[in-house]
């Protein structure tokens, strides 16, 4: 070893500055060396770690896989409907063991390069298979699922089931297509329920029309014989006996027409019939009605319409009223004293042409409802309280009618009852307004009148009815001639010449539609204007005897003002006489 130079009174020689930058430098170095170094293991540790829950995440995810590929072989294994999954040139890639055991397959091996063509064209109908077809041929421009209720022999023995098929188009998570999934839900015993109540169905609209019938031909006679004995000298205690009669007659009959209408909103047959109408003149009409009523019954009946109503509305003028009435009686039978509401205000501010909200609101001081009950106040043939209420006579179908027509209309129904103190049920139906420049011709204006020289056949095979028409008719100064058959009515009609038939609808031998079509083939009264007289009130009769040579018809109990509107309508002007006033 050198000895160092010892200077400066023993210390080191200073290093010169070059050396001393140098020294510098290299320590700079060293600390960035350092710092490079514990990144670098830091670098290490977290990619180890990294990897280790790499290593850990693909092991949970093989897991899960193959836990989900278990579930949905079980899934394909347990399902009981079949489901067949197809590739997108409608090869089966898989299928539920259900379609195996079905079809009598060993293995999906045997099946997996079928088409669906080769597996179902013997199985199914051709319609079926072009459904298919779409579907596949469509895979590349989003194809769109379609359903069928199709019969199918899965198992190609002779024994179709009817299966309800969804077939759906299978896409990856690009949205590139990769098949379509068809499943086949075995409806047999749903259908033939389903086709057993649609018989029960029928069965019951024909009892319907048939007890309609035999119900309305002798209420008919009975409404009509009343009228005809008013008309005959009777002391205090007849006239008492007649108008009981009278009233029980239509309490009876409005409980055959909720009964039927009931029917028909079931059978979804009952179809509305939207007009223009005037709401002013509904509305005045229903107010005149139900103020004798109520005061007959010494309630207080006090109507509050809102100034701002539209005139003019488009809807079922007929339903509408018909709702409104059902409340208002509803309130009449349940208010022993008091009275009752009947608010109609506009909800919203509208112009012609718009839609307007228009609310009903009928209030009654009456018994009220338990609030527990409220809920059961919409079901069928049910009344609430039937101790308190054992004397109100009705089927417990009005307000169940009410509401199915406002469901209808698309309106709704509420209400708010405080038992004891009164109720307040509220209709609220959207309305679109119009101008009096939309309203239909106005109907006829029913005057007093005669009409001597007219020539009327009746035709009617119970002659208590022929008795009842005459009556009628006479009140006109019309002496009609009467047949009791439809044959009797052809060969007459064909002899004749009549300016209107009355003909009866059911008759044996010849009915009345077979009787008027024949009547049109040719004869003395071919162009005669041939009304029906029905008591079928379940069919669509107007459509059907309009289709059938009819010009209009007259529903059985006839009505007196109704029969007027018909003889001014149909008869030849120059033989009506219009009675002097006084």
């Amino acid at each position: 070893m050198p000895i160092m130079e010892i200077t400066n009174n023993g210390r080191q020689p200073e290093p010169d500055a070059e050396l001393q930058g140098e020294l510098k430098k290299a320590r700079i170095e060293i600390k960035k060396l350092d710092r490079e170094l514990k990144l670098a293991r830091r670098l290490i540790e977290r990619n180890k770690i990294n990897a280790e829950a790499n290593d850990s995440l693909s092991r949970v995810v093989s897991d899960k896989k193959s836990e989900l590929e278990k579930y949905m072989n079980l899934l394909l294994e347990n399902c009981p409907d079949i489901i067949i999954l197809f590739d997108q040139k409608g090869k089966i890639a898989h299928c539920t063991d259900a379609f195996l055991k079905r079809s009598r397959i060993p293995g999906i091996g045997m099946i997996q390069n079928s088409t669906y063509r080769e597996l179902f064209s013997s199985r199914t109908s051709a319609s079926f298979i072009e459904k298919m077809d779409s579907i596949f041929n469509g895979l590349s421009f989003f194809a769109s699922p379609f359903h069928a209720d199709e019969s199918i022999d899965i198992g190609a023995d002779g024994n179709s089931r009817d299966y309800s098929v969804q077939v759906t188009p299978m896409t990856d998570e690009t949205g590139r297509p990769m098949g379509a999934m068809a499943l086949f839900y075995d409806a047999t015993e749903i259908l033939a329920a389903k086709r057993e109540a649609e018989f029960a169905n029928k069965a019951k609209s024909d009892f319907l029309a048939t007890v309609s019938h035999e119900i309305r031909t002798p209420m008919n006679a009975i409404i009509g014989m009343s009228t005809m004995l008013k008309s005959t000298p009777l002391n205090g205690e007849q006239m008492g006996y007649l108008r009981n009669i009278e009233n029980s007659s239509n309490v009876l009959l409005s409980l055959i027409n909720d009964i039927l209408d009931f029917s028909k909103i079931e059978a979804g047959k009952l179809e509305l019939v939207p007009e223009y109408f005037s709401l002013s003149g509904m509305l005045e009409d229903i107010n005149s009605m139900f103020e004798f009523l109520y005061r007959k019954k010494k309630l207080y009946f006090t109507p509050v319409f809102d100034e701002k109503l539209p005139a003019v509305v488009y809807g079922d003028e007929k339903r509408i009223s018909q709702i409104l009435i059902n409340l208002l009686n509803n309130a009449l039978k349940y208010t022993p004293s008091g009275g009752v509401y009947f608010r109609v205000s506009l909800e919203s501010e509208v112009g012609a042409g718009h839609t307007a909200s228009i609310r009903f609101d009928v209030e009654d001081t009456g018994i009220g409802i338990q609030e527990d009950a409220i809920p059961r106040l919409f079901t069928a043939f049910e009344q609430l309280d039937l101790v308190k209420n054992k004397k109100v006579v009705g089927t417990g179908l009005g307000l169940v009618i009410t509401k199915r027509l406002c469901t209808m209309m698309g309106g709704s129904i509420d209400i708010k009852s405080e038992y004891g103190k009164g109720s307040v049920f509220t209709v609220t139906l959207d309305l679109k307004t119009g101008s009096p420049e939309d309203l239909p011709e106005e109907k006829i204006t029913v005057i007093e009148f005669t009409a001597p020289e007219a020539e009327v056949l009746l035709v009617d095979d119970i002659e208590i009815n022929l008795e009842v028409a005459s009556f009628m008719l006479d009140s006109f100064g019309i002496k009609p001639d009467t047949a009791k058959s439809g044959t009797e009515a052809v060969k007459m009609a064909a002899e004749k010449h009549y300016d209107l038939i009355l003909m009866d609808h059911m008759m044996p031998d010849m009915d009345g539609v077979e009787a008027a079509g024949i009547i049109r083939q040719g004869g003395s009264s071919s162009a005669t204007p041939i009304v029906a007289l029905t008591a079928n009130a379940v069919s669509e009769a107007r459509n059907m005897f309009l289709a059938n040579g009819f010009n209009g018809f007259l529903a059985k109990p006839m009505d007196s003002a109704a029969l007027a509107e018909c003889l001014l309508r149909r008869l030849p002007e120059d033989k009506i006489r219009e009675k002097p006033a006084g």
